[in-house]
Protein backbone atom coordinates (compact mmCIF):
# COMPACT_ATOMS: atom_id res chain seq x y z
CA UNK A 1 0.00 0.00 0.00
CA UNK A 2 1.26 3.26 -0.87
CA UNK A 3 2.07 5.83 1.48
CA UNK A 4 -0.97 7.97 1.61
CA UNK A 5 0.62 11.18 3.32
CA UNK A 6 3.58 11.51 1.01
CA UNK A 7 1.87 10.35 -1.76
CA UNK A 8 -0.81 13.47 -0.95
CA UNK A 9 1.93 15.89 -0.67
CA UNK A 10 3.65 14.87 -4.04
CA UNK A 11 0.87 15.33 -5.72
CA UNK A 12 0.10 18.97 -4.20
CA UNK A 13 4.13 19.90 -5.28
CA UNK A 14 3.33 19.04 -8.32
CA UNK A 15 0.36 21.29 -8.83
CA UNK A 16 2.17 24.07 -6.36
CA UNK A 17 4.64 23.82 -9.80
CA UNK A 18 2.42 23.56 -12.20
CA UNK A 19 0.58 26.90 -10.69
CA UNK A 20 3.94 28.46 -10.26
CA UNK A 21 5.20 27.98 -14.00
CA UNK A 22 1.88 29.08 -15.30
CA UNK A 23 1.96 32.06 -13.44
CA UNK A 24 5.32 32.58 -14.47
CA UNK A 25 4.58 32.21 -18.19
CA UNK A 26 1.70 34.80 -17.88
CA UNK A 27 3.98 37.40 -16.44
CA UNK A 28 2.49 37.38 -13.09
CA UNK A 29 5.45 38.25 -11.71
CA UNK A 30 7.19 41.36 -10.58
CA UNK A 31 10.75 43.38 -9.25
CA UNK A 32 14.35 41.94 -10.34
CA UNK A 33 12.95 38.05 -11.54
CA UNK A 34 10.45 39.68 -14.16
CA UNK A 35 13.23 41.95 -15.32
CA UNK A 36 15.41 39.31 -16.23
CA UNK A 37 12.33 37.19 -17.81
CA UNK A 38 12.02 40.25 -19.64
CA UNK A 39 15.85 40.48 -20.93
CA UNK A 40 15.78 36.76 -21.73
CA UNK A 41 12.57 37.37 -23.84
CA UNK A 42 14.69 40.48 -25.40
CA UNK A 43 17.66 38.19 -26.48
CA UNK A 44 15.50 35.67 -28.20
CA UNK A 45 13.71 38.33 -29.77
CA UNK A 46 16.71 40.07 -31.60
CA UNK A 47 18.49 37.03 -32.43
CA UNK A 48 15.04 35.35 -34.39
CA UNK A 49 14.53 38.75 -36.03
CA UNK A 50 17.97 40.29 -36.44
CA UNK A 51 20.67 37.95 -36.39
CA UNK A 52 22.34 38.03 -39.86
CA UNK A 53 22.29 33.95 -40.69
CA UNK A 54 19.63 31.53 -40.37
CA UNK A 55 18.94 30.32 -36.66
CA UNK A 56 18.63 26.87 -35.17
CA UNK A 57 15.76 28.11 -32.77
CA UNK A 58 15.02 24.75 -30.90
CA UNK A 59 18.92 24.19 -30.43
CA UNK A 60 19.64 27.27 -29.41
CA UNK A 61 16.82 27.57 -26.48
CA UNK A 62 17.89 23.78 -25.49
CA UNK A 63 21.24 24.96 -24.84
CA UNK A 64 20.49 27.75 -22.68
CA UNK A 65 18.33 25.56 -20.90
CA UNK A 66 21.07 23.09 -20.48
CA UNK A 67 23.64 25.30 -19.09
CA UNK A 68 21.09 27.54 -16.75
CA UNK A 69 20.59 24.14 -15.20
CA UNK A 70 24.04 23.16 -15.21
CA UNK A 71 24.79 26.26 -12.97
CA UNK A 72 22.99 24.93 -10.33
CA UNK A 73 23.43 21.34 -8.43
CA UNK A 74 24.51 18.37 -10.11
CA UNK A 75 20.90 16.68 -10.56
CA UNK A 76 19.05 19.33 -11.99
CA UNK A 77 18.85 18.29 -15.71
CA UNK A 78 17.06 18.97 -18.85
CA UNK A 79 15.45 15.95 -20.58
CA UNK A 80 14.90 16.37 -24.31
CA UNK A 81 11.45 15.26 -25.74
CA UNK A 82 12.97 12.33 -27.80
CA UNK A 83 14.87 11.29 -24.47
CA UNK A 84 11.43 11.70 -22.32
CA UNK A 85 10.30 9.17 -25.27
CA UNK A 86 13.29 6.20 -24.34
CA UNK A 87 12.37 7.02 -20.77
CA UNK A 88 9.02 6.25 -21.08
CA UNK A 89 10.40 3.09 -23.05
CA UNK A 90 12.81 1.92 -20.07
CA UNK A 91 9.06 2.30 -18.11
CA UNK A 92 7.21 -0.08 -20.22
CA UNK A 93 10.00 -2.44 -20.12
CA UNK A 94 11.14 -1.91 -24.43
CA UNK A 95 14.71 -1.46 -23.64
CA UNK A 96 17.86 -3.09 -25.22
CA UNK A 97 21.33 -1.27 -24.61
CA UNK A 98 24.51 -1.71 -22.69
CA UNK A 99 22.78 -1.09 -19.62
CA UNK A 100 24.28 2.45 -18.10
CA UNK A 101 22.87 5.77 -16.49
CA UNK A 102 24.41 8.88 -18.52
CA UNK A 103 25.04 12.66 -18.18
CA UNK A 104 27.15 14.60 -20.79
CA UNK A 105 29.73 16.77 -19.63
CA UNK A 106 31.91 18.96 -21.18
CA UNK A 107 30.51 17.21 -24.66
CA UNK A 108 31.76 14.25 -23.01
CA UNK A 109 29.33 11.22 -21.92
CA UNK A 110 29.96 10.55 -18.14
CA UNK A 111 29.00 6.84 -16.90
CA UNK A 112 26.59 7.92 -14.10
CA UNK A 113 25.97 4.30 -12.85
CA UNK A 114 26.27 1.09 -14.62
CA UNK A 115 22.66 -1.00 -14.27
CA UNK A 116 23.01 -4.40 -11.97
CA UNK A 117 22.90 -7.37 -13.98
CA UNK A 118 23.10 -5.65 -17.26
CA UNK A 119 26.42 -6.17 -20.23
CA UNK A 120 27.98 -2.74 -19.29
CA UNK A 121 28.28 -3.65 -15.52
CA UNK A 122 29.60 -7.62 -16.73
CA UNK A 123 32.42 -6.30 -18.22
CA UNK A 124 33.32 -3.74 -15.41
CA UNK A 125 32.52 0.09 -16.87
CA UNK A 126 32.80 2.26 -13.83
CA UNK A 127 30.62 5.26 -12.63
CA UNK A 128 32.82 8.42 -13.67
CA UNK A 129 34.09 6.60 -16.66
CA UNK A 130 34.24 8.99 -19.77
CA UNK A 131 33.33 7.20 -23.07
CA UNK A 132 35.30 8.93 -26.09
CA UNK A 133 35.01 6.49 -28.86
CA UNK A 134 31.68 4.15 -30.07
CA UNK A 135 32.90 1.40 -32.34
CA UNK A 136 35.77 3.48 -33.82
CA UNK A 137 33.94 6.97 -33.83
CA UNK A 138 34.90 9.87 -31.64
CA UNK A 139 31.73 11.01 -29.84
CA UNK A 140 33.14 14.27 -28.51
CA UNK A 141 31.63 16.77 -28.87
CA UNK A 142 28.30 14.94 -28.25
CA UNK A 143 24.67 16.09 -27.60
CA UNK A 144 22.96 14.27 -24.57
CA UNK A 145 19.76 13.63 -27.18
CA UNK A 146 21.98 11.97 -29.34
CA UNK A 147 23.59 9.11 -27.14
CA UNK A 148 20.84 6.27 -26.80
CA UNK A 149 20.94 6.46 -30.62
CA UNK A 150 24.22 4.91 -30.60
CA UNK A 151 24.63 3.33 -27.37
CA UNK A 152 20.96 1.16 -27.85
CA UNK A 153 20.23 -1.22 -30.31
CA UNK A 154 19.14 -4.90 -30.98
CA UNK A 155 20.03 -7.65 -28.09
CA UNK A 156 22.97 -9.70 -28.99
CA UNK A 157 24.69 -6.75 -31.02
CA UNK A 158 28.07 -5.90 -30.09
CA UNK A 159 29.47 -2.33 -29.46
CA UNK A 160 32.98 -1.20 -29.04
CA UNK A 161 33.68 1.93 -26.40
CA UNK A 162 37.34 3.86 -26.00
CA UNK A 163 36.86 5.07 -22.14
CA UNK A 164 38.53 7.22 -20.28
CA UNK A 165 38.97 6.58 -16.71
CA UNK A 166 40.33 8.91 -13.87
CA UNK A 167 43.47 8.10 -12.42
CA UNK A 168 44.26 6.10 -15.61
CA UNK A 169 46.70 7.51 -17.95
CA UNK A 170 45.77 4.78 -20.67
CA UNK A 171 42.44 5.49 -22.51
CA UNK A 172 40.54 1.68 -21.99
CA UNK A 173 39.01 -0.56 -24.69
CA UNK A 174 35.27 -2.36 -23.83
CA UNK A 175 33.62 -4.83 -25.97
CA UNK A 176 29.90 -4.87 -24.80
CA UNK A 177 27.18 -7.11 -26.02
CA UNK A 178 23.75 -5.17 -25.99
CA UNK A 179 21.33 -7.23 -24.32
CA UNK A 180 17.85 -6.53 -23.09
CA UNK A 181 18.18 -4.31 -19.93
CA UNK A 182 16.57 -6.42 -16.89
CA UNK A 183 13.68 -4.00 -15.36
CA UNK A 184 13.28 -5.99 -11.98
CA UNK A 185 14.30 -4.97 -8.71
CA UNK A 186 15.29 -8.35 -6.82
CA UNK A 187 18.66 -9.79 -7.85
CA UNK A 188 19.06 -12.91 -5.81
CA UNK A 189 17.36 -14.36 -2.66
CA UNK A 190 18.13 -17.02 -0.75
CA UNK A 191 19.07 -19.14 2.54
CA UNK A 192 22.66 -18.61 3.45
CA UNK A 193 21.72 -21.10 6.38
CA UNK A 194 19.19 -22.55 8.40
CA UNK A 195 18.66 -18.87 10.39
CA UNK A 196 20.20 -16.18 7.82
CA UNK A 197 18.24 -15.01 4.52
CA UNK A 198 20.06 -12.70 1.80
CA UNK A 199 17.90 -10.34 -0.12
CA UNK A 200 20.00 -8.20 -2.64
CA UNK A 201 17.45 -5.05 -4.57
CA UNK A 202 18.88 -3.60 -7.25
CA UNK A 203 17.11 -0.44 -7.10
CA UNK A 204 13.81 0.65 -5.95
CA UNK A 205 10.99 0.23 -9.10
CA UNK A 206 6.75 -0.30 -8.48
CA UNK A 207 7.47 -4.01 -8.04
CA UNK A 208 10.29 -3.65 -5.50
CA UNK A 209 8.60 -4.13 -2.10
CA UNK A 210 6.11 -6.88 -3.60
CA UNK A 211 9.54 -8.47 -4.66
CA UNK A 212 10.95 -8.09 -1.45
CA UNK A 213 7.86 -9.27 0.87
CA UNK A 214 7.72 -12.68 -1.34
CA UNK A 215 11.36 -13.02 -0.72
CA UNK A 216 10.90 -12.46 2.65
CA UNK A 217 7.89 -15.21 2.40
CA UNK A 218 10.04 -17.95 1.30
CA UNK A 219 12.05 -17.76 4.49
CA UNK A 220 10.27 -18.72 6.97
CA UNK A 221 11.55 -19.05 10.45
CA UNK A 222 14.97 -17.07 10.02
CA UNK A 223 16.74 -14.96 12.72
CA UNK A 224 18.65 -12.87 10.70
CA UNK A 225 18.56 -11.10 7.61
CA UNK A 226 21.17 -9.42 5.34
CA UNK A 227 19.87 -7.01 2.87
CA UNK A 228 22.30 -6.30 -0.02
CA UNK A 229 21.69 -3.00 -1.24
CA UNK A 230 25.45 -2.48 -2.63
CA UNK A 231 25.58 -0.78 -6.11
CA UNK A 232 22.05 0.18 -5.60
CA UNK A 233 21.41 3.53 -7.24
CA UNK A 234 18.06 4.18 -5.99
CA UNK A 235 14.58 4.85 -7.88
CA UNK A 236 11.13 5.47 -6.24
CA UNK A 237 10.60 6.84 -2.97
CA UNK A 238 7.47 5.51 -2.29
CA UNK A 239 8.82 2.22 -2.29
CA UNK A 240 11.80 3.06 -0.50
CA UNK A 241 9.71 4.14 2.89
CA UNK A 242 7.36 0.88 2.00
CA UNK A 243 10.84 -1.14 2.03
CA UNK A 244 12.00 0.49 5.43
CA UNK A 245 8.24 0.05 6.43
CA UNK A 246 9.11 -4.11 6.85
CA UNK A 247 11.65 -3.55 9.45
CA UNK A 248 10.72 -0.37 11.44
CA UNK A 249 7.49 0.23 13.67
CA UNK A 250 4.71 1.69 12.62
CA UNK A 251 4.45 5.29 11.50
CA UNK A 252 8.08 5.81 11.81
CA UNK A 253 9.57 8.76 10.29
CA UNK A 254 11.86 7.39 7.71
CA UNK A 255 12.38 10.40 5.63
CA UNK A 256 11.66 14.37 5.62
CA UNK A 257 12.42 17.22 2.59
CA UNK A 258 12.89 21.01 2.70
CA UNK A 259 13.70 23.42 0.52
CA UNK A 260 14.12 26.81 -0.33
CA UNK A 261 10.56 26.67 -1.93
CA UNK A 262 9.44 23.94 -0.08
CA UNK A 263 8.23 23.26 3.37
CA UNK A 264 9.36 20.39 5.53
CA UNK A 265 7.42 17.07 4.48
CA UNK A 266 7.71 13.65 5.90
CA UNK A 267 7.26 10.05 5.16
CA UNK A 268 6.53 7.79 7.61
CA UNK A 269 5.85 3.88 7.49
CA UNK A 270 2.53 2.59 7.71
CA UNK A 271 0.39 1.85 10.33
CA UNK A 272 0.49 -2.05 10.12
CA UNK A 273 2.99 -4.06 11.96
CA UNK A 274 6.34 -4.73 10.22
CA UNK A 275 6.98 -7.77 7.57
CA UNK A 276 10.02 -8.44 9.83
CA UNK A 277 9.76 -6.08 12.62
CA UNK A 278 12.41 -7.95 15.20
CA UNK A 279 15.17 -9.84 14.56
CA UNK A 280 18.38 -8.97 13.43
CA UNK A 281 19.24 -6.88 10.32
CA UNK A 282 22.47 -5.86 8.52
CA UNK A 283 22.17 -3.94 5.52
CA UNK A 284 25.19 -4.37 3.19
CA UNK A 285 26.15 -0.68 1.51
CA UNK A 286 29.20 0.56 -0.67
CA UNK A 287 30.49 3.62 -2.24
CA UNK A 288 27.64 3.19 -5.26
CA UNK A 289 24.51 2.81 -2.71
CA UNK A 290 22.68 6.23 -3.44
CA UNK A 291 19.18 8.09 -3.34
CA UNK A 292 16.39 5.39 -1.96
CA UNK A 293 19.17 3.01 -0.61
CA UNK A 294 21.15 5.36 1.23
CA UNK A 295 17.18 6.65 2.50
CA UNK A 296 16.84 2.64 3.73
CA UNK A 297 20.13 2.45 5.24
CA UNK A 298 19.77 5.83 7.14
CA UNK A 299 16.68 5.25 8.41
CA UNK A 300 17.52 1.91 10.04
CA UNK A 301 20.46 3.30 11.40
CA UNK A 302 18.35 6.22 12.79
CA UNK A 303 16.03 4.27 14.86
CA UNK A 304 18.80 1.18 16.00
CA UNK A 305 16.60 -1.05 14.17
CA UNK A 306 19.75 -2.95 12.43
CA UNK A 307 23.83 -2.54 11.51
CA UNK A 308 25.05 -0.61 8.40
CA UNK A 309 28.20 -2.90 7.21
CA UNK A 310 29.90 -1.78 4.35
CA UNK A 311 32.16 1.36 2.88
CA UNK A 312 30.32 5.41 3.02
CA UNK A 313 27.58 5.86 0.46
CA UNK A 314 27.36 7.54 -2.84
CA UNK A 315 25.49 11.06 -0.82
CA UNK A 316 23.11 11.45 -3.12
CA UNK A 317 19.98 13.44 -1.44
CA UNK A 318 18.43 15.74 -3.36
CA UNK A 319 14.99 15.69 -4.42
CA UNK A 320 14.45 16.08 -8.50
CA UNK A 321 10.93 17.11 -9.77
CA UNK A 322 10.50 16.18 -13.19
CA UNK A 323 8.42 19.23 -14.95
CA UNK A 324 6.96 18.56 -18.63
CA UNK A 325 7.43 20.88 -21.24
CA UNK A 326 5.06 22.66 -23.77
CA UNK A 327 6.64 20.18 -26.65
CA UNK A 328 7.39 16.96 -24.82
CA UNK A 329 10.35 17.70 -22.88
CA UNK A 330 10.72 18.34 -19.45
CA UNK A 331 13.10 19.88 -16.94
CA UNK A 332 14.04 17.86 -13.89
CA UNK A 333 14.69 20.22 -11.10
CA UNK A 334 16.09 19.86 -7.89
CA UNK A 335 13.17 21.19 -5.05
CA UNK A 336 14.39 19.87 -1.64
CA UNK A 337 16.72 18.03 0.45
CA UNK A 338 16.32 14.53 1.82
CA UNK A 339 16.95 13.87 5.62
CA UNK A 340 17.13 11.17 7.51
CA UNK A 341 15.29 10.74 10.98
CA UNK A 342 17.97 12.03 13.06
CA UNK A 343 18.13 15.14 11.15
CA UNK A 344 21.04 14.35 8.71
CA UNK A 345 21.30 15.23 5.23
CA UNK A 346 21.98 12.32 2.67
CA UNK A 347 23.66 14.68 -0.11
CA UNK A 348 26.97 15.10 -0.16
CA UNK A 349 28.67 18.97 -0.34
CA UNK A 350 28.99 20.02 -3.84
CA UNK A 351 29.92 23.45 -5.82
CA UNK A 352 26.94 25.17 -7.67
CA UNK A 353 27.97 24.50 -11.70
CA UNK A 354 31.19 22.54 -10.62
CA UNK A 355 29.59 18.83 -11.90
CA UNK A 356 33.41 18.03 -13.27
CA UNK A 357 34.45 19.06 -9.41
CA UNK A 358 31.68 16.54 -8.02
CA UNK A 359 32.40 13.48 -10.15
CA UNK A 360 36.33 14.24 -9.10
CA UNK A 361 35.15 14.18 -5.62
CA UNK A 362 33.76 11.02 -5.81
CA UNK A 363 36.12 9.49 -7.76
CA UNK A 364 39.35 10.48 -4.65
CA UNK A 365 37.38 8.01 -2.76
CA UNK A 366 39.50 5.55 -4.93
CA UNK A 367 43.11 7.40 -4.06
CA UNK A 368 42.58 8.75 -1.01
CA UNK A 369 42.53 5.23 0.85
CA UNK A 370 38.78 5.89 2.33
CA UNK A 371 37.51 2.92 0.60
CA UNK A 372 40.97 0.34 1.18
CA UNK A 373 41.95 1.93 4.53
CA UNK A 374 38.86 3.54 5.85
CA UNK A 375 40.94 7.19 5.89
CA UNK A 376 38.04 9.90 5.89
CA UNK A 377 38.28 13.70 6.57
CA UNK A 378 38.03 14.71 10.28
CA UNK A 379 34.17 14.67 10.96
CA UNK A 380 33.05 18.29 11.49
CA UNK A 381 31.38 18.44 15.26
CA UNK A 382 28.18 19.67 13.17
CA UNK A 383 27.94 16.71 11.20
CA UNK A 384 27.88 14.25 14.54
CA UNK A 385 23.67 13.23 15.23
CA UNK A 386 22.28 10.94 17.62
CA UNK A 387 20.32 7.61 17.03
CA UNK A 388 17.08 8.23 18.12
CA UNK A 389 16.74 4.78 20.54
CA UNK A 390 20.11 4.20 21.68
CA UNK A 391 21.63 7.70 21.38
CA UNK A 392 24.32 6.40 19.14
CA UNK A 393 26.68 8.93 17.30
CA UNK A 394 26.07 8.72 13.50
CA UNK A 395 27.80 10.96 11.10
CA UNK A 396 26.48 13.73 8.32
CA UNK A 397 27.76 15.65 5.48
CA UNK A 398 27.46 13.26 2.84
CA UNK A 399 26.12 9.71 2.67
CA UNK A 400 25.71 6.99 5.31
CA UNK A 401 28.63 5.83 7.53
CA UNK A 402 28.53 2.42 7.80
CA UNK A 403 28.60 1.01 11.91
CA UNK A 404 31.11 -1.75 10.44
CA UNK A 405 33.48 -0.34 7.69
CA UNK A 406 34.95 -3.05 5.42
CA UNK A 407 37.72 -2.27 3.09
CA UNK A 408 37.64 -2.79 -0.65
CA UNK A 409 39.37 -5.87 -1.51
CA UNK A 410 41.44 -5.42 -4.25
CA UNK A 411 43.96 -7.72 -3.50
CA UNK A 412 43.27 -9.88 -6.52
CA UNK A 413 43.11 -7.28 -8.91
CA UNK A 414 46.07 -7.22 -11.84
CA UNK A 415 46.47 -5.19 -14.95
CA UNK A 416 45.65 -8.90 -16.46
CA UNK A 417 42.29 -9.61 -15.14
CA UNK A 418 40.97 -5.56 -15.85
CA UNK A 419 42.13 -6.46 -19.68
CA UNK A 420 40.03 -9.61 -19.44
CA UNK A 421 37.25 -8.11 -18.12
CA UNK A 422 37.06 -5.22 -20.27
CA UNK A 423 37.45 -7.03 -23.44
CA UNK A 424 34.60 -9.44 -21.80
CA UNK A 425 36.54 -12.55 -21.78
CA UNK A 426 35.55 -13.84 -18.80
CA UNK A 427 31.81 -14.01 -20.09
CA UNK A 428 32.61 -15.20 -23.41
CA UNK A 429 35.02 -17.76 -22.37
CA UNK A 430 31.61 -19.12 -19.74
CA UNK A 431 28.92 -18.64 -23.34
CA UNK A 432 30.88 -20.83 -25.18
CA UNK A 433 31.94 -23.00 -22.60
CA UNK A 434 28.33 -23.74 -22.19
CA UNK A 435 27.41 -23.73 -26.17
CA UNK A 436 30.25 -26.65 -26.49
CA UNK A 437 29.45 -28.50 -23.23
CA UNK A 438 25.86 -27.38 -22.32
CA UNK A 439 24.72 -31.33 -21.85
CA UNK A 440 27.99 -32.45 -19.98
CA UNK A 441 27.62 -30.13 -17.12
CA UNK A 442 24.07 -30.98 -16.71
CA UNK A 443 24.94 -34.07 -16.58
CA UNK A 444 27.74 -33.94 -14.42
CA UNK A 445 25.98 -31.15 -11.99
CA UNK A 446 21.90 -31.86 -11.82
CA UNK A 447 21.80 -29.06 -9.40
CA UNK A 448 23.11 -25.80 -7.90
CA UNK A 449 24.76 -27.36 -4.67
CA UNK A 450 26.74 -30.40 -6.97
CA UNK A 451 27.68 -27.37 -8.65
CA UNK A 452 29.01 -25.20 -6.39
CA UNK A 453 30.89 -27.69 -4.43
CA UNK A 454 32.63 -29.60 -7.44
CA UNK A 455 33.46 -27.23 -10.16
CA UNK A 456 36.94 -25.62 -10.32
CA UNK A 457 38.43 -23.87 -13.18
CA UNK A 458 41.08 -26.19 -14.38
CA UNK A 459 44.35 -25.71 -15.79
CA UNK A 460 43.03 -27.13 -18.88
CA UNK A 461 40.08 -24.49 -18.62
CA UNK A 462 42.72 -21.84 -17.83
CA UNK A 463 44.94 -22.28 -20.69
CA UNK A 464 41.11 -22.32 -22.72
CA UNK A 465 40.68 -18.75 -21.10
CA UNK A 466 44.37 -17.60 -21.71
CA UNK A 467 44.07 -18.24 -25.28
CA UNK A 468 40.89 -16.86 -25.81
CA UNK A 469 42.15 -13.52 -23.86
CA UNK A 470 45.40 -13.66 -26.57
CA UNK A 471 42.74 -13.80 -29.30
CA UNK A 472 40.70 -11.03 -28.24
CA UNK A 473 44.41 -8.61 -27.73
CA UNK A 474 45.16 -9.15 -23.97
CA UNK A 475 48.51 -10.31 -24.10
CA UNK A 476 49.01 -13.25 -21.03
CA UNK A 477 50.98 -12.15 -17.86
CA UNK A 478 51.86 -14.86 -16.30
CA UNK A 479 52.53 -12.28 -12.82
CA UNK A 480 49.02 -10.66 -13.59
CA UNK A 481 47.37 -14.29 -13.45
CA UNK A 482 48.91 -15.39 -10.58
CA UNK A 483 47.86 -12.35 -8.78
CA UNK A 484 43.79 -12.78 -9.95
CA UNK A 485 43.94 -16.81 -10.56
CA UNK A 486 41.00 -16.75 -7.51
CA UNK A 487 38.95 -14.01 -8.77
CA UNK A 488 39.24 -14.85 -12.41
CA UNK A 489 38.54 -18.25 -11.38
CA UNK A 490 35.14 -17.36 -9.38
CA UNK A 491 33.96 -14.67 -11.82
CA UNK A 492 33.98 -17.43 -14.64
CA UNK A 493 32.55 -20.29 -12.39
CA UNK A 494 29.56 -17.50 -11.18
CA UNK A 495 28.69 -16.94 -15.57
CA UNK A 496 28.43 -20.47 -15.53
CA UNK A 497 26.20 -20.64 -13.02
CA UNK A 498 24.00 -18.17 -13.92
CA UNK A 499 24.40 -19.33 -17.14
CA UNK A 500 22.98 -23.15 -15.75
CA UNK A 501 20.72 -21.43 -13.27
CA UNK A 502 20.10 -17.64 -12.83
CA UNK A 503 21.18 -14.57 -11.54
CA UNK A 504 20.88 -15.90 -7.60
CA UNK A 505 23.19 -18.90 -8.41
CA UNK A 506 26.10 -16.28 -10.02
CA UNK A 507 25.69 -14.44 -6.41
CA UNK A 508 26.17 -17.64 -4.42
CA UNK A 509 29.20 -18.06 -6.38
CA UNK A 510 30.25 -15.19 -6.09
CA UNK A 511 29.55 -15.28 -2.07
CA UNK A 512 31.30 -18.27 -1.30
CA UNK A 513 34.16 -17.67 -3.87
CA UNK A 514 35.31 -14.03 -3.26
CA UNK A 515 33.39 -11.68 -1.49
CA UNK A 516 34.79 -10.30 1.82
CA UNK A 517 31.94 -7.65 1.89
CA UNK A 518 29.39 -10.89 2.04
CA UNK A 519 31.19 -12.69 4.39
CA UNK A 520 31.65 -9.36 7.16
CA UNK A 521 27.54 -9.32 6.57
CA UNK A 522 27.43 -12.73 7.67
CA UNK A 523 29.74 -12.54 10.60
CA UNK A 524 27.43 -9.75 12.13
CA UNK A 525 24.32 -11.58 11.50
CA UNK A 526 25.89 -13.91 13.68
CA UNK A 527 26.99 -11.62 16.30
CA UNK A 528 30.69 -11.81 15.58
CA UNK A 529 32.90 -9.67 14.84
CA UNK A 530 33.80 -9.46 11.26
CA UNK A 531 37.28 -11.01 10.36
Amino acid sequence: MRNRKYGRWLTAAVAALALSMGSLCAQQITGEEARQFQKINQVLYLISNAYVDTVDMPSLVEGAITEMLGSLDPHSVYIGAEEMKTEEQEISGNFEGIGIEFNVLRDTIVVVNTIAGGPSERVGLLSGDRIVYVDGALKTPVKLNDVPRFLRGPKGTRVALRVVRPGVADTLEFSIVRDKIPMYSLDAAYLVDDTTGYVKLNRFMATTNDELQAALGRMPGISSLILDLRGNGGGLLDQAIRVAGNFLQPNSLVVYTEGTNMPRQEAHTETMLPTYGKNRLVVLVDENSASASEIVAGAVQDWDRGIIVGRRTFGKGLVQQQIPLNDGSAVRLTVAHYYTPSGRSIQRPYTKGDLQGYYNDFAKRYTSGELTEGKAAEVDSSHVYRTLVRGREVYGGGGITPDVFVPLDTTGYSDYWSGLVRKGVLLEFAVTELDRHRAEYRAQYPDLESFLSGFTLTPELEQALVALGEARGVPFDEKGMETSRRLIAAQVKAYLAQRLWDTTAYYRVIHAEYDTDFAAAVAVAHGRQPQ
